[in-house]
């Protein structure tokens, strides 16, 4: 049985009519002042009371108007403000209230104070607000009559509840903790009888939506009235329209409430990913009493949608969906705030709809109006949580008053956005379960239009309606990385009792890109990146930044490919959240993204690419392994995920084998069928000999289902009989084979011997070499491996009979599970065949392949195993090969020299071993 929620947007629009709401902007120049000791509401130094004798320009923040204390600090761990300020700041200005004014209700609107908001007409406090998350709304009538008068505004943005802060809302590691008000400030006068909110249901099945109003009478007398809706939708030139629907009243509460059921008509525009279609709403009031006419007029905007799920599952409007998602986590380093332009988020959302994806996450805040009309727009799921990141959740009860409220005003503001499916209570949460519980149970109940879960990861309440995590109780959910093989999927984990998402996935760090320092021309400065840089330039390796950077970056691209393509084969998974598209800045400086803070490229994979794996629809394959021998045969299962608009049909899918030059030298077809859409579908098998590729190469396979195609690379390598027989053809030079750095190894390379050193690893003073890049970054988890992938000399002649790019890729994968690191910080301007790059925070040189001239001979070093489990490592195998054949050819002429003593600090001195 599914459980259905149903929804209808409504999105505040311009009054536009002759008897609308008017309203008053307060956007300009303001009078300021800072109040760092807090005097300010102390008697006799009251700052109200005064002409404050600053200024600075709201919307805007004490940041951006360059107020606070200059900084001369580097923070290593985040971005660096240029200004800092925490505590009470004034805003004042004069203000002129007209007479038609006079009788109306006058309120006053902030959109996005940072934190605690008190109001001074005058002389008088007017109100306090603590809301992060929607406008600050406070009624001014009884303290503004026509004519000037004094308004004052204290920001305090100090943290007024005790927090973790690591809350994307307040928190210094990404939107920083700005002071003052960055959007929409106005004045808004209405009649005495007015609408005060609009919360609209909708009925897809039976195209109908109950729309509740809310109506204020401060007249305190009995009113009757009417009030009129209809609403019309264009889709190119028709016209669709719901029948005309007229409410009376007769009440004499302050506050009214009213239902009226509309019709849609006949034919109506659903809301979804593909087609975001939105109608506009028109709520025409009119009413009397002895004390006068009165009237509103509100135009709207909305979209209709149902959302439903089951055990495993998420519809939208009858149809399973599964979410392609990314997080936000407030980075808007230019500002230190997110934008409140609608403008500035639809660039967001098409940005993410660009690279295949169809969902945001705001991790641990809610984002301002802008973003939800954005996404209403482009056709983007949101899940919105509050700003709660906590140990020791429902142990504080005024700070739980206040989540309670914030989750309230979150839902009544932003409730009727068809974007907004999913609502979290916070990020990873601890403490009290029954308390987060409690909050599911309240927005279940106060606004049964969304999804509802406890907290992102950690803990599964049994009301949780949804649950985004890393693990169920039936093991891991989320991925972090891929595989060799990818015969694999989360089903068994993801089979729990309601639908699961994937927590959090992908997080491998790259290396920074230093040319995007100077985009930091804001409130923040990336002074991180100039302390990586300048470690860089001490190791001697600052020429090497960008070739870092983009082969770090490709391993990435490598692991977030296999890491979608695992969700996409979990057919009972709702999807994912990775994190994350855009670099997070904060926390360690995390440089996870394909696209850095400003949501622009690193060059790394154009949306194009990155689409034929993490789209709508994405072929798929599954295989065992991507190292093989020429002597085996080449098997996998191909699959079709295809959540798109509508059914594919009449389509025959296919896949072609394409070698090293380009050639296609295997293919087939699979059966013609119809692709039901929002479900993976197994295509047949693939099958083909590779005997016809006598040389070592990478082979690409592609899968093709109509105009969508994704491709995978392998290596195939000559058989151990092919090797053998190239080897005894080979004319062999003198060179000796080497497996300590002792006495007789260097007294051959004093003979001018040629040396192949494969050291016992246990003897190499380095790092134990893993296939994946680090995790999230070096500063805040310092666990293996505390690398960032390989950066590879592919044209070097030692890897001439090796096929690699100039990167990690996946015949490496067994290579470095059995290899250790040089430290090579003492060899000067040596640059290791194969180099390790290191974290940006240590900068170490590392290598695990290098050649130098030693005394008067020469070098290869090749810190591999090459024995262990050899028979199941062609790869490793043929690696060899080529070292050995370069070796003894007349090409091993390496061009630096190193001397005995930097050598012996390449290695440890354990008992047996001489360095002497």
């Amino acid at each position: 049985m599914k459980k259905i929620i149903i929804l209808f947007l409504f999105v505040i629009g311009g009054w536009s009519s002759s008897y609308a709401q008017q309203s008053i902007s307060l956007a300009g120049e303001w009078r300021f002042q800072l109040d760092p000791l807090d005097f300010g509401k102390t008697d006799g130094s009251q700052l109200y009371l005064q002409k404050l004798n600053d200024k600075i320009t709201l919307p805007g923040s004490t940041d951006l108007a360059s107020k606070g204390i200059k900084t001369v600090s580097r923070h290593v761990d985040r971005l660096t403000r240029v200004y800092e300020y925490m505590g009470p700041a004034w805003y004042q200005r004069d203000i002129e209230i007209p007479e038609n004014w006079n009788g109306k209700s006058i309120s006053l609107s902030l959109e996005r104070c940072h934190w605690v908001t008190t109001i001074y007409i005058d002389d008088k406090e007017a109100g306090t607000s603590k809301s992060l998350c929607t406008p600050n709304e406070l009624d001014l009538t009884k303290f503004l009559s026509p004519g000037k008068h004094q308004l004052t505004i204290c920001i305090d943005n100090r943290i007024p509840y005790p927090m973790d802060n690591w809350s994307h809302a307040f928190t210094e590691y990404t939107q920083t903790n700005w002071n003052g008000v960055i959007g929409k400030i106005e004045l808004q006068a209405s009649d005495p009888v007015s609408i005060i909110g609009i919360q609209v249901y909708p009925d897809v099945d039976t195209k109908k939506a109950k729309v509740d109003i809310t109506i204020k009478n401060t007249t305190h007398d009995r009113v009757n009235g009417t009030i009129e809706l209809s609403a019309n939708a264009l889709k190119g030139t028709k016209s669709y329209e719901s029948l005309p629907s007229k409410i009376t009243f007769d009440d004499k509460a302050d506050t009214i409430h009213l239902t009226q059921e509309i019709f849609m008509g006949s034919e109506i525009l659903l809301w979804d990913e593909f087609t975001p279609s939105l109608y506009t709403l028109k709520v025409n009031l009119k009413a009397t009493n002895e004390k006068g006419n009165f009237s509103d007029l509100q135009t709207t905007t909305f979209g209709m949608r149902k959302i439903s799920h089951d055990a495993h599952s998420i519809f939208v409007n009858d149809r399973r969906i599964d979410l392609r998602g990314t997080l936000e986590c407030a980075v808007f380093p230019k500002t230190g705030f997110p934008p409140t332009d609608t403008e500035s988020w639809i660039r967001i959302c098409r940005i993410i709809k660009s690279y295949g994806l169809n969902h945001i996450r705001f991790h641990s805040w809610c984002p301002p109006a802008a973003a939800f009309n954005a996404a209403d727009q482009t056709g983007v799921f949101l899940q919105v949580e509050l700003p709660m990141w906590l140990k020791d959740a429902g142990k504080h009860e005024q700070r739980d008053k206040f989540f309670t409220t914030e989750l309230i005003s979150i839902l009544d503001t932003y409730g009727n956005h068809p974007s907004f499916i999913l609502f979290d209570n916070g990020n990873e949460l601890e403490g009290d379960f029954n308390y987060l519980e409690g909050l599911v149970n309240i927005g279940q109940k106060h606004d049964p239009r969304h999804l509802y879960s406890a907290s992102t990861a950690r803990t599964h309440v049994k009301s949780d309606d949804f649950y985004v995590s890393h693990v169920t109780t039936k093991g891991s959910i989320t991925v972090y990385e891929g595989k060799p093989s990818t015969d694999w999927d989360r089903e068994k984990e993801s089979d729990i009792d309601c639908p699961v998402i994937g927590h959090e996935a992908g997080q491998r760090c790259m290396y920074p890109n230093f040319k995007e320092i100077e985009k930091y021309d804001g409130v923040t400065r990336a002074r991180n990146f100039e302390v990586f840089r300048e470690s860089l330039e001490k190791s001697g390796m600052a020429d090497q930044a960008d070739d870092f950077l983009k082969a770090s970056g490709a391993l990435t691209v490598l692991e977030y490919k296999d890491v979608i393509e695992a969700f996409l084969r979990t057919k009972n998974g709702s999807g994912f959240q990775l994190l994350d598209l855009h670099d997070f800045p904060g926390q360690g400086t995390a440089l996870i993204g394909i696209l850095d803070p400003f949501w622009d490229s690193k060059g790394l994979i154009t949306p194009e690419r990155w689409s034929e794996f993490c789209s709508p629809t994405v072929p798929l394959l599954r295989f065992a392994k991507r190292s093989l021998t020429n002597a085996e045969t080449f098997t996998g299962k191909a699959e079709l995920y295809h959540y798109g608009d509508a059914d594919l049909k009449n389509i025959t899918p296919s896949w072609t084998a394409i070698d090293e030059k380009g050639n296609v030298f295997a293919k087939g077809k699979f059966k013609k069928q119809t692709f039901i859409r929002s479900k993976v579908t197994a295509l047949g098998e693939i099958k083909f000999q590779l005997s016809s590729l006598k040389k070592a190469q990478e082979i690409k396979v592609i899968v093709s289902a109509g105009s969508f195609k994704n491709e995978w690379r392998f290596w195939i390598f000559p058989t151990d009989e092919v090797i053998s027989k190239e080897n005894s053809t080979r004319k062999t030079n003198d060179y000796i084979l080497a497996n300590n750095w002792n006495t007789e190894t260097k007294q051959a390379l004093e003979e001018g011997k040629n040396v192949l050193l494969i050291p016992d690893l246990s003897t190499v003073d380095g790092l134990k070499t893993e296939y994946p890049n680090h995790f999230w970054n070096p500063i805040m988890f310092m666990w293996p491996p505390m690398t960032l992938g390989c950066l590879i000399q592919n044209n070097h002649p030692a890897l001439a009979n090796f096929p690699t790019s100039t990167h990690t890729d996946w015949q490496w994968w067994d290579i470095l599970r059995y290899a250790k690191t040089l430290n090579l910080n003492e060899t000067g301007t040596l640059k290791p065949i194969v180099q390790v790059i290191d974290n940006y925070l240590t900068n170490k040189k590392l290598g695990v392949i290098i050649e130098a001239k030693v005394g008067k001979g020469k070098m290869l070093i090749a810190t591999i195993d090459f024995t262990k489990d050899i028979t199941k490592r062609p790869a490793a195998k043929q690696l060899l090969f080529s070292l050995k054949n370069y070796i003894n050819s007349n090409n091993f002429v390496p061009k630096e020299e190193l001397k005995f003593e930097q050598i012996d600090k390449l290695f440890k001195t354990p008992s047996g071993i001489d360095t002497k």
